[in-house]
């Protein structure tokens, strides 16, 4: 977005009237920061600068590598900006000396010019993000850049690419968020759910609520005893929120909408089965080390062609899981399969993340 709307862009009259907005709120930190004034933690050493973007997965990911490239490298000075603040995400760097984070600056060339200025980079690792245009004319000019899992084919001159294609060296296609997905899981959550009633669990992921209604819908129709768990987008009529569950037994044909992520880890492991109306590579990598059978709407929405033998196609799940409540065999060897599949992923990505740590370890 290169627009006057863009408060991180390049457009003069945008920027005007974002910093206007800060200042009413008054936060001059924030104007500050639009504006390039930051600088690194300490007196010496090399500092690397770590750009995330606006999204969650971006600044989780850009966090996780900050903290494994720390516990290699004790004399760099580290500087993580992003786009949007996640102060639950970046509370994992306290811990961390000589590392600095904070908002990130526009796309102004002054912006960009007086933090080059204040920071030096020696080097500089993009993560998730989509640099905007005079951010990557910066990038071009130096020499040790490493981009991860960049949305779109990176366009900019840079030391090696993982995850993804564009003009440097690659990597071994890998998804670091995989990394993130919690495989020891307390398999406690299902006794918890059902209090000794013998039913089956189900989740529903959409990050909108048009095509999970008709799903409810349908689901309703075809059970009046188990439970649907949806993420992602707030579902249409009545449900269960799950923050304010006081852990007592959910009725029979009830919808709980997963209002806070932490509980999906404990949901991948208990459902008998996950839909995926929409894919979030999180969610993804998470339903897969559940353990559960996993479908999707359209197989070409999967980030990697070998998921297709693991996951099914399909758009209406309802059907399918009819197919798992007569063949419980069916759906665990489903889910065998998926699992499978995402510690394939896992392995692979630990050892990309362990070769770009040890290249930022020898710069």
């Amino acid at each position: 977005m290169n627009n006057w709307k863009d408060p991180l862009g390049s457009n003069r009259i945008g920027l005007w009237l974002a910093d206007r907005n800060d200042r009413k709120r008054n936060n001059i930190a924030r104007i500050a920061a639009r504006w390039g004034w930051v600088k690194p933690l300490g007196e010496r050493g090399k500092v690397i600068w770590v750009i995330a973007g606006a999204s969650r997965n971006s600044v989780r990911l850009a966090v996780e590598l900050v903290r494994a490239i720390r516990e290699k490298r004790l004399d760099i000075r580290l500087v993580l900006t992003f786009e949007q603040d996640y102060p639950e995400l970046l509370n994992a760097l306290d811990d961390c000396d000589k590392t600095g984070w904070g908002l990130a600056p526009c796309d102004h060339p002054r912006a960009l010019e007086r933090v080059n200025e204040r920071l030096s980079p020696y080097g500089i690792i993009v993560i998730d993000t989509q640099p905007r245009p005079n951010l990557s004319a910066l990038l071009s000019q130096h020499e040790r850049v490493l981009v991860v899992n960049p949305p779109q084919t990176v366009a900019y001159k840079c030391e090696r690419i993982y995850n993804g294609t564009g003009n440097g060296e690659l990597a071994p296609p890998a998804d670091m968020l995989a990394i993130l997905a919690q495989a020891q899981i307390d398999p406690n959550f299902k006794s918890l759910v059902n209090h000794g009633i013998e039913r089956h669990l189900w989740w529903l992921h959409d990050d909108a609520s048009n095509t999970s209604s008709a799903l409810i819908t349908q689901f309703k129709q075809q059970t009046t005893n188990d439970v649907l768990f949806v993420s992602g987008a707030k579902p249409d009529g009545n449900f269960i929120a799950i923050s304010s569950w006081d852990r007592s037994p959910i009725p029979g044909g009830s919808i709980v909408w997963v209002d806070d992520d932490k509980w999906l880890t404990a949901i991948s492991a208990a459902v008998t089965a996950t839909h995926l109306v929409s894919i979030d590579p999180t969610v993804l990598w998470q339903a897969m080390a559940g353990g559960a059978a996993i479908s999707c709407q359209q197989h070409h929405d999967l980030p990697k062609t070998s998921l297709h033998e693991a996951i099914t196609a399909c758009a209406d799940p309802t059907t399918l899981w009819q197919d798992y409540r007569d063949n419980p065999i069916l759906a665990r060897q489903r889910g065998d399969s998926a699992r499978r599949l995402f510690w394939q992923e896992r392995r692979l990505a630990e050892s990309t993340s362990e070769e770009l740590v040890a290249r930022v370890f020898e710069w």
